[in-house]
């Protein structure tokens, strides 16, 4: 408007000189307007030019400043064109996102009992980033808008976030910006199926516990069915073609689940016992579980059954601990005896451990198909963050290493070594040069008793135990600066009393402990089955 404005300007005054004017002062005249014209057509390369279904859309409706208010969207951005359908699935579960591109068209095909086969392909979005405003994944990269609407009063509370996909710049050095042209969130009631949970939340053995196997082997169809996915089985197929929200696709290869669909499907069959057991008593597994099953312990942990510990502090008070074990020595819960609190329930299924629930967490644990601890993802309630972990094994079912994403961002990668006996020898991450920085060595004994640690080649720890090496006495960690031991934890036991039972297991002991030069009385009591 701009442009047309200066160009009728141009030759109206151009006409009001010709009269009154030299020849020499309307030819500056006319170059200095026509300079303005090529400006103002200038000005329009460069620029962003949005539209949405096909129709351009005035500049001053579009507003970039979304900020943070994005962090959680959860939505079906849907874009199109004279080809097909693009959608953008976006969804946000405890402070991770999980993305999908999806393109669909339909070809109609008389012979399906739908009238029409739907031809989607699903494309798992990796590496996915929501930050100022920006989506990035390796696939793609698109922006979050307010559209503001002409008819009413301007408000972010109550418009509508929209998707832009920008093109890069032409020829003329324009920016060509699509808005997605509708948006539906994602809510669990309009996800099709009897287990719309299973494609919107994280399942854990709470949400299994009590299925039967035709409500199990249900749950994890829909979550094929609801991409279209084409069933052999003669049942499943008559189910599904019967279901309205059912449609089926040409290619089942042309599907691809995001992560947390994945991991629904893999706690279902551990659920329905696909996985084979492995002992989770194995000491590089201590690196996945924090559970009580590997560590140096006063008791027979095969056959133990419960452990109490009473610590009596007249300087800070008492404390009470009561941990239950099930028959294969694991931890399946333990307790605040004072003030009767959780402070981790562990669930099983067919002795292999699902899920660890705390005040504010839950970690849930994911097997291969030999049964080894594949995966683990921790949810913080509290900060909304969601931490994966990833294990990697050597020839012996050792772990090697373990990769940690912190919502959706590689965070760093442990590495762990061992001595011939299978003990871990050390503990470590690298830099970027592959340097190891943050070491702990770990020391141990003829009889593979843990006698000590080093970290950092900086602090020493040494642990000192009795007789019968089923006692920890003394535990002194200090550091040595100029040939001077600097202490900075140091822990004494006096043992004042001890029960065994059969096989010299401990069934209690009464303790005078000392932590940095603070007395207190402890007893552990110890029941087997």
């Amino acid at each position: 408007m701009f442009r047309v404005l200066v160009v009728f300007f141009h030759y109206g005054v151009c006409c009001i000189f010709a009269e009154k004017s030299s020849f020499f002062m309307r030819k500056v005249f006319s170059v200095l307007l026509i300079f303005l014209s090529v400006m103002a057509i200038a000005q329009d390369k460069g620029k962003k030019v949005y539209s949405k279904g096909g129709i351009r859309i005035d500049p001053s409706l579009i507003d970039e400043q979304v900020g943070d208010s994005v962090k959680k969207v959860s939505a079906v951005f849907h874009f199109k064109n004279d080809l097909r359908d693009y959608f953008i699935k976006i969804l946000n579960l405890e402070g991770k996102t999980y993305a999908q591109g999806i393109s669909e068209f339909v070809t109609l095909d008389f012979n399906s009992k739908k009238g029409g086969d739907l031809h989607r392909k699903v494309e798992k979005l990796t590496n996915i980033k929501i930050e100022d405003g920006k989506f990035i994944s390796d696939q793609i990269k698109a922006s979050f808008v307010y559209l503001k609407d002409k008819k009413t009063m301007y408000g972010k509370e109550t418009s509508s976030i929209k998707l832009m996909i920008c093109s890069k710049r032409d020829k003329n050095g324009t920016i060509n910006c699509r808005i997605n042209d509708d948006d539906n969130k994602i809510i669990p009631e309009e996800i099709p199926g009897k287990y719309p949970q299973s494609s919107f939340t994280r399942l854990g053995i709470k949400d299994l516990k009590g299925k039967n196997p035709k409500e199990l082997n249900l749950m994890k169809k829909e979550i094929y069915a609801r991409y279209g996915y084409r069933f052999q089985d003669k049942n499943d197929a008559n189910y599904f073609f019967s279901q309205d929200w059912y449609e089926p696709i040409v290619d089942n290869k042309l599907i691809e689940l995001n992560d947390l669909e994945k991991d629904n499907i893999a706690m279902i069959n551990l659920y329905e016992g696909g996985t084979q057991y492995k002992d989770l008593n194995k000491k590089s597994y201590s690196h996945i579980f924090p559970l009580e099953t590997t560590s140096s312990t006063l008791y027979d942990k095969n056959t133990l059954k419960s452990v109490k510990y009473i610590k009596q502090d007249t300087v800070k008070g008492s404390k009470c601990q009561y941990t239950e074990y099930n028959r294969k020595g694991i931890a399946v819960s333990q307790q605040d005896c004072m003030i009767n609190n959780y402070n981790y329930i562990n669930y099983f299924n067919k002795d292999i451990l699902t899920e660890q629930t705390t005040h504010s967490k839950d970690t849930y644990f994911y097997y291969s198909e030999d049964g080894l601890p594949s995966k683990s993802v921790k949810v913080d309630y509290k900060t909304g963050n969601t931490e994966e972990v990833y294990y990697f094994y050597d020839k012996d079912e050792s772990i090697i290493k373990k990769e940690i994403f912190l919502n959706n961002n590689y965070n760093s990668t442990v590495y762990y070594d061992y001595d011939s006996k299978g003990n871990i020898k050390k503990e470590y991450y690298k830099d970027t040069q592959g340097k190891e920085e943050m070491v702990t060595e770990y020391f141990y004994d003829e009889d593979d008793i843990i006698i000590g640690r080093l970290e950092n080649k900086d602090m020493r720890c040494d642990y000192t135990y009795n007789d019968l090496k089923d006692v920890v006495l003394k535990t002194k960690c200090y550091r040595i600066i100029n040939d001077r031991e600097y202490i900075r934890l140091k822990w004494d036991r006096d043992v004042l009393e001890t029960n065994r039972v059969k096989h010299n297991r401990i069934s209690s002991i009464k303790l005078i402990e000392r932590e940095n030069y603070i007395n207190s009385l402890s007893i552990i009591e110890a029941k087997y089955y």
